[in-house]
This record gives structure tokens, C-alpha cells and sequence, in this order.
């Protein structure tokens, strides 16, 4: 008996242990499958909410969006040149001042030595030129003169050149005086007086007088005495040529430039409006030190204002000259203004590895409010798509290199694939799709919230 009852014993045990998983594992399925359902109905009840549009034809403006900062037309700010006091502060802030306006002013009184000998330099240069035609007179007569004299020089020299060319002796002419000067030079060897010594130089000059070799050297002084009376009258005719019919040209581009100096030294006295506009900011007071790039005034022309939008240069291409802009201020949110594309540039920016090209915008409206310096969001208005099928911007994602929209279909989602074409900041073209007019097109969807629900069930695959 004891031997048989001890293996009943033993079975009975392992069978309760065996209905103990079973139960916890029905338990855990139950929990699971509970906790299941409840996800799928909460899934369920927020994709219920969600909003959708209906899929339909309608306009769409495609825009290329970026941000700007407003600026002026032109803008500058004007600095001293010299060193001085202030003397005379002409303008306000505000007041619009005509090109080449006088703005400010030094002290005349306290003048730098530079302005004050450039004042002295212009009253010269002003005498030269008021005298020029009247010194040009006696200049014109002077060279007349002395073009004269050279010519009788020219004369002169070309007369006694003739005149050595015919000065030919004959063969015993020339034995004869030179046996003059031998004896005579011999004589004075013998007894060197001041008699003998005139003797030998007369009887010299006699034969040098013959003498091929002389002849020759008095000709090639002669020759180049011809050249530089030649040179000089070159010269003088040059110089007469020049002011034949007023002061010459040179001299007076001269003294011109030499009182252009002057004035410019002068200008440095007074700070002027480089073109018509609005002084915006005066940085100097009656009595003020300045030195030389001592900000004086900022001024600007706030005729037009202008934006410029950098752009991405994928986008670039759709953008020409002449499109409508829409202008979204920080300060004027409630507000939309418009604008025009002015200019394209031409060479790009490069910044950390991206390209993008400035895009100057006109502004055409709203001037009277905004102000220089105020950054705006910019939506350029690059095609109009009529007819087309539309859906809002936020309906669309991606997935593996595809793109994608949720359907409504039988009161669940569907991902449908979709063939985008052009595109605005708020919607977006669908040239291609599975999708009926009419359908409802989920806003702004939970992409993981509704493949979670997928998985679980709840809806339709692609």
C-alpha cells in the first residue's frame, strides 16, 4: 500500500500547478485584450475628431516664403573730415533736406590751419586763372621772340658752316706754314720768351686754319651747335602751338585741379546731404569737439523702402521680377502689405554650406507705418494653378521616399500615395491620386497615432 499510494500523491500536486498557469495565462490574455480594445476605442474616438476637408478642385497661389529686414532706398552716415568745433547745426531730426544741403558747419572762428591755408591757396590759383589769358598773351609774345632769335642763330651757324666748307688750301700752302710752326716752335725752344711763345701761336692758328683735321673739328662743333639750336626751336614752336588760339591746356588743367583740391579742403567745413531724404539721427551739437570720423548725422531716403529676402537656391528658379509679394509684419501682424519684386541678384550667398540668392522686394504699400529696420515675413506669389486639386499643407507626409495623405474610408483611415505638383505656405497640388472629389482628406493628421491603430486593427492598409 505504501509503495502505490505515494505516486498517487505526487500526480495530483503536479496537475494543480499545471491549472495554476492556465488560469494566470487567461488572465493575462483577458487583460491584454481588454487593455487592447480600450487603446483601439480611445484611437478610435480621437481619429473620429479629427478634422478633414473634402477633396475638391480649387485655386491655388504658390508662394515662395523667407523673412527680411526693411531698409531704405539709400541710407548714410556722414562724418567729419577735419578738426574743429561745431558752429552751426542747421537741422532736425525729421526735416527732409534737398541733395547737397548744408547740414552743419564748423566754427569759423576756430578753423584748423589746413582750411585755413586752403583758403589762401584758392584765392592764388583763382588769381592764375583769372590772369591766364592775359599771361598767355605775353607768353604767346615771348615765344615769338624767342623762336626769332634762334633762327638767326640757326643762321648765323649754318652761314659759317658754308663758309668752312669752302675754306680749301693748296698742298704747298700747307708745307709752308707747317714749316712755319716748326721753326717757330723750334725758335722758342732755343729762347722762350713771351715774343717767340705769340709766334708760335700765330704760326699754329695759320696752319689750323688749313688743316683738313682742324676744318674738321670746327665742322662738328658747328653740327652740334645746328642740333641744339634745332631742339630749342622745336621747343618754342611746341610751346606756341599749344597757345596759338588761348592758355594752354595743361596749365590750366593744372591750376584747375590744384583749385578743386582747394575746394574739396574747403568742404571739409561743412557736413552736406549727399542726396535728397530725412534726417533720421544728429550726433554733434553747437560747441562739440571733432576730429576726422566723428559721426555727425545719418540720414536716409525713405522715398521707397525695400526688403531683401534671402532664398533657398532650389527656389530661386521660380522667382522673376515683377511678382506680387505678401508682407507680414511682427508689429502690424493683424495687417497684410504688398510688395513687388525689384531685383534678383545674380551671385549668391554662401553661409555654413548653404546657397541662397538675395531677392530685393519694393514695398507698395504700408510706408506710411513701417519703419526701417523691422523684419517681416515675405510670401512671393511665383503661379497661380486653376482648377487643380488642392489640399492643405499640413495633410501631407512622407514616407520612404513617398508621399502620402489619409483618406477617410468607411469612418477609418487609409493612406493613400499622392503625386504632389506646385505648392504654397498653406497647400499644396495633387496632379496624381486614388483618391474620389468629395472624399474626406484628414488635417494635420497623427501619422503614429494612426498607424498604431492600424496595427491594432483599426484601419486600412495602403
Amino acid at each position: 500500500m505504501t509503495t502505490t499510494d505515494k505516486p498517487i500523491r505526487k500526480k495530483k500536486k503536479r496537475l494543480s500547478g499545471w491549472w495554476i498557469v492556465l488560469i494566470i495565462a487567461v488572465l493575462l490574455a483577458g487583460f491584454f485584450t481588454v487593455n487592447n480594445y480600450i487603446k483601439r476605442q480611445r484611437a478610435e474616438q480621437t481619429i473620429s475628431q479629427l478634422k478633414t476637408v473634402p477633396y475638391q478642385r480649387d485655386t491655388l497661389v504658390s508662394t515662395v516664403s523667407g523673412s527680411g529686414t526693411v531698409r531704405a532706398r539709400q541710407s548714410a552716415v556722414l562724418v567729419w573730415q577735419s578738426s574743429a568745433y561745431v558752429g552751426e547745426v542747421l537741422v532736425e531730426v525729421g526735416d527732409e533736406v534737398k541733395a547737397n544741403a548744408t547740414l552743419m558747419r564748423l566754427d569759423k572762428n576756430r578753423l584748423p590751419v589746413d582750411i585755413l591755408q586752403a583758403e589762401l591757396n584758392k584765392l592764388d590759383i583763382e588769381s592764375k586763372l583769372e590772369n591766364l589769358e592775359s599771361d598767355t598773351d605775353l607768353q604767346r609774345a615771348q615765344l615769338q621772340s624767342d623762336i626769332a632769335t634762334v633762327e638767326k642763330n640757326i643762321r648765323n651757324l649754318q652761314d659759317q658752316k658754308d663758309a668752312l666748307t669752302l675754306r680749301v688750301c693748296e698742298e704747298y700752302r700747307i708745307t709752308n706754314l707747317q714749316n712755319a710752326y716748326d721753326n717757330a716752335l723750334a725758335n722758342y725752344e732755343d729762347w722762350p720768351t713771351q715774343a717767340r711763345w705769340i709766334a708760335v701761336e700765330n704760326a699754329r692758328q695759320n696752319l689750323a686754319f688749313c688743316d683738313p683735321q682742324s676744318i674738321a673739328d670746327e665742322m662738328n662743333v658747328l653740327d652740334r651747335q645746328l642740333a641744339l639750336q634745332a631742339e630749342i626751336l622745336a621747343g618754342h614752336e611746341a610751346n606756341l602751338e599749344k597757345i596759338a588760339d588761348g592758355p594752354d591746356p595743361d596749365v590750366e588743367k593744372r591750376l584747375q585741379g590744384q583749385l578743386d583740391l582747394a575746394n574739396k579742403q574747403l568742404s571739409q567745413q561743412e557736413i552736406l546731404a549727399p542726396f535728397a531724404g530725412t534726417i533720421t539721427e544728429l550726433n554733434m551739437q553747437v560747441g562739440d569737439v571733432v576730429s576726422p570720423g566723428s559721426r555727425a548725422v545719418q540720414m536716409a531716403d525713405l522715398s521707397a523702402l525695400y526688403l531683401d529676402v534671402p532664398v533657398s537656391e532650389v527656389d530661386i528658379p521660380y522667382i522673376q521680377i515683377g511678382q506680387s509679394a505678401e508682407l507680414i509684419f511682427d508689429a502690424f501682424f493683424e495687417d497684410t502689405y504688398q510688395g513687388v519684386v525689384s531685383e534678383i541678384a545674380s551671385v549668391p550667398n554662401l553661409a555654413g554650406g548653404v546657397v541662397n540668392y538675395n531677392v530685393t522686394i519694393l514695398m507698395q504699400s504700408g510706408m506710411d507705418k513701417v519703419k526701417p529696420g523691422m523684419t517681416v515675413g515675405v510670401n512671393i506669389l511665383t503661379e497661380t494653378r486653376e482648377n487643380t486639386y488642392v489640399v492643405p499643407a499640413e495633410s501631407v507626409f512622407t514616407r520612404d521616399g513617398k508621399t502620402y495623405v489619409y483618406v477617410r474610408r468607411d469612418g477609418r483611415p487609409e493612406m493613400v500615395e499622392v503625386k504632389i505638383g506646385a505648392y504654397s505656405s498653406q497647400s499644396i497640388e495633387i496632379l496624381e491620386a486614388d483618391i474620389q472629389d468629395g472624399e474626406a482628406i484628414y488635417i494635420s493628421p497623427p501619422v503614429s497615432l494612426i498607424e498604431s491603430f492600424m496595427r491594432m486593427g483599426g484601419g486600412h492598409g495602403r
